[in-house]
């Protein structure tokens, strides 16, 4: 099936935001009372703030008060300035090209909406054609639901959507939805992850390989 439209993951695919996300969990572990996390921190910008909260807590996520601390977290990252947050090279470039095409295109995160759209609002001149956000569902990724939603919003089959990812989640969740799936190898990968392992279609190991490669996938009559 040929690929007509691209969905994207947004932290450590097209944005930057591990600066945003370090300065919030410096931000948490001060007002708790707890040390800085000083190892992987760069990771903790994908993996979210359930891992980060679990890290600075020692804690696992059947703590009883594991949710309080996860809102109290969340609160301190709206706050952040989201001038800590950037697109990476060419990503603004891409977005464009697909918007003047007129090809389909969207985000699927697992950062809650109000996060995204704080930072979206800042970067983007309008709303994505597709968004999908924690909370807008009962599940997230790797659960394919997110996935799905975002193919109906642009009214394409998911059979003929790509997906782009830098964390192992999306592989899964691009796979379980019946979507093509690019792995991304630049993002905030943790010193275990190997994306060749990930069993992606296809692989970009830069975000220069990310606009060749996500292109290249779509119906060649567009471009």
């Amino acid at each position: 099936m040929s690929v007509r439209a691209l969905l994207f993951d947004l932290d450590g695919t097209l944005l930057d935001s591990a600066p945003a996300f370090m300065t919030a969990m410096d931000a948490y572990a001060d007002q708790v009372g707890l040390p800085r996390l000083t190892e992987h921190r760069e990771h903790y910008a994908s993996a979210g703030a359930r891992a980060a909260v679990a890290a600075i807590h020692d804690i696992d996520r059947s703590h009883p008060q594991f949710q309080e601390y996860r809102e109290a977290f969340l609160a301190i990252f709206l706050d952040t300035p989201v001038e800590l947050n950037h697109w990476y090279p060419g990503v603004e470039s891409l977005l464009e090209t697909l918007t003047d095409q007129g090809t389909p295109w969207g985000i699927v995160t697992n950062k809650p909406r109000p996060h995204t759209l704080a930072v979206l609002e800042a970067l983007l001149p309008q709303t994505p054609p597709a968004l999908v956000c924690q909370g807008d569902l009962p599940t997230i990724k790797p659960d394919p639901a997110m996935l799905w939603a975002a193919s109906d919003a642009l009214s394409v089959q998911p059979a003929n959507c790509l997906y782009a990812g830098d964390h192992e989640r999306d592989i899964q969740a691009a796979h379980a939805a019946g979507m093509r799936s690019l792995a991304c190898s630049y993002g905030y990968l943790h010193a275990d992850d190997d994306p060749n392992l990930w069993q992606a279609d296809d692989l970009a190991e830069s975000t220069h390989q990310l606009t060749e490669k996500a292109l290249q996938w779509l119906t060649p009559s567009l471009y």
